[in-house]
């Protein structure tokens, strides 16, 4: 009981979240003593700010206008509580609870805030010289630990801080969700769900889409079971970097297979050839009337050691190639092939060698297979 529902992070994020800490709040301290301030030093609450800014830097209690509105409310209801309420224990709660309220109903929900409230009363009263010191040490500190806590996630740690919800459109430049996105959770759905718990919900609502979305491959995983090694390919055929282009586009056509993995001389997959890429190589503007006489005039061979246009595979292949292994789940690779549009995954072993492939056409086999053994099984 004492132990559940508690935070867990990996090895890796421990290791994160603690040096960006040290990173951070050294940064703050020496910028804050370079400055010709009377009072520089770091405020308490500065040090729960950071705990969640490196632990829970994704939260939408992290973000950076909760942390500046929760620090400037905090300010204003210390300092209010402290001035006009005369007995200190009234005026401290009295601090805490109406920042809550304003930090609720401003959407800048940042617990520090209560801190540095409760803070300000239990080191008050301040006469009027004193509140406007204090104000700017308060409002220095904000500035000076978001920005670093800003310029550490992101260009230390490689975190995406602040949290953004924008997630990558589909790539045939249309309206249309990627297909993984078709079904299951919706922004109303959501909506709803949160209006009915009636509480705040520290989790961003692209991330809660991201948990569901996890929980349904890993439940998908275990009732089907199957991973590349089930269901690829193995007699894959492959291209050289100093293959011809008429040599690729005729293993193309033979195999009626749409890409060309690429590997090197120790079969390893440096790239690969598609359809698509040959034909980015003719001019846009072409009619279909002269298609096939540019792609014949790209796959001839020009003579002599000089050629003005590309004459192997290597020159017009992709570099950037998204692999599985093996091993990776169907599940995995279904949502990955969804999210990049892709109609075809090489499969490589530990040393990115060329093992297999998935075409869309052997997970649409290996779904309906699944469903009609399960229905099977249950008529």
């Amino acid at each position: 009981m004492v132990l559940s529902n508690t935070l867990s992070l990996s090895s890796s994020e421990r290791w994160k979240a603690s040096l960006g800490a040290l990173l951070c709040l050294a940064s703050c301290g020496l910028l804050l003593r370079s400055l010709p301030l009377d009072a520089h030093w770091l405020l308490a609450p500065v040090g729960a700010s950071v705990v969640i800014l490196f632990v829970q830097f994704h939260s939408p209690v992290a973000q950076p206008w909760p942390l500046l509105g929760s620090y400037l409310l905090a300010t204003v209801a210390g300092l209010a509580c402290s001035h006009w309420v005369a007995q200190p224990a009234l005026a401290a709660a009295l601090a805490v609870a109406l920042s809550i309220w304003l930090m609720a109903w401003l959407n800048c929900v940042h617990p520090p805030g209560g801190a540095l409230a409760l803070l300000l009363v239990l080191n008050g009263p301040y006469s009027s010289t004193e509140m406007v010191a204090v104000s700017e040490l308060i409002a220095i500190n904000a500035g000076v630990l978001l920005l670093a806590a800003l310029f550490i996630n992101r260009m230390v740690l490689r975190r995406r801080h602040p949290h953004s919800s924008a997630q990558p459109g589909p790539s045939h430049n249309t309206q249309d969700r990627p297909p993984i996105e078709r079904l299951g959770l919706t922004h109303t759905d959501l909506e709803s769900a949160v209006k009915t718990l009636n509480t705040f919900v520290d989790v961003q609502e692209d991330e809660l889409v991201e948990i569901y979305n996890l929980a349904v491959d890993h439940a998908f995983g275990r009732h089907v079971g199957l991973s590349c090694a089930d269901i690829m390919s193995r007699d894959v055929i492959t291209a050289h970097f100093d293959t011809d282009l008429a040599v690729a586009w005729k293993l193309l056509r033979q195999h009626k297979i749409k890409s060309l993995p690429v590997i090197d001389r120790f079969d390893r997959l440096i790239g690969i050839v598609t359809v698509a890429d040959f034909l980015r190589q003719i001019d846009n503007q072409a009619t279909p009337k002269d298609l096939a006489t540019l792609v014949q005039a790209l796959l001839r061979r020009t003579p002599g050691h000089y050629a003005d246009k590309p004459e192997v595979v290597g020159q017009i292949m992709s570099s950037e190639v998204f692999t599985a292994t093996p091993q990776t789940p169907l599940s995995e690779l279904i949502r990955q092939i969804s999210q990049r549009a892709l109609p075809h995954v090489p499969v490589v072993d530990e040393q990115r060698k060329v093992v297999g492939m998935v075409t869309q056409s052997d997970l649409l086999v290996a779904l309906y297979k699944s469903i009609a053994l399960s229905q099977a099984a249950k008529a």
